[in-house]
């Protein structure tokens, strides 16, 4: 039987009760994360490659292999998971030179210490090296 068939042989109100929640595409829409957040460590940036760019102005950051990694606003390169500790959502960002969870609002300062209740399991801090003009995230 074609699947044209069977939807008409269960009539229109159970056809969509079947297929409504497909219709978002089927995905999931929990972005919620239990993997461990140093899958992916170590890497390294160019930093004269284009893609790098927000990293050349304190303040900037950029989010490489679910790794926020900013220049914080003294010039130095900090790195950590953006895997939120509150809810395991990878929601984190770099904003007024601390990490901060776009979800629930969870601050954490550079060394991944909780600013906030949202925060208080801390976030995963990896460290930051630089040779010229590559700089390795490593756990």
């Amino acid at each position: 039987m074609k699947r044209k068939e069977f939807l008409k042989t269960l009539g229109g109100a159970a056809a969509f009760a079947v297929t409504a929640s497909c219709l978002g595409g089927c995905s999931k829409s929990d972005d919620s994360v239990t993997e461990n957040p140093v899958a992916g460590l170590p890497f390294s940036i160019d930093l004269t490659d284009s893609s790098s760019s927000p990293l050349a102005t304190n303040g900037g950051y950029i989010i490489v292999n679910n790794t926020v990694v900013a220049r914080d606003l003294s010039g130095n390169y900090v790195a950590a998971t953006n895997l939120c500790s509150h809810e395991q959502k990878r929601k984190v960002i770099f904003q007024n030179n601390e990490y901060f969870c776009t979800e629930h609002g969870a601050r954490f300062s550079l060394s991944g210490n909780g600013l906030n209740s949202d925060a208080s399991a801390g976030l995963t801090i990896f460290q930051t090296v630089l040779e010229g003009n590559i700089l390795t995230i490593s756990a």
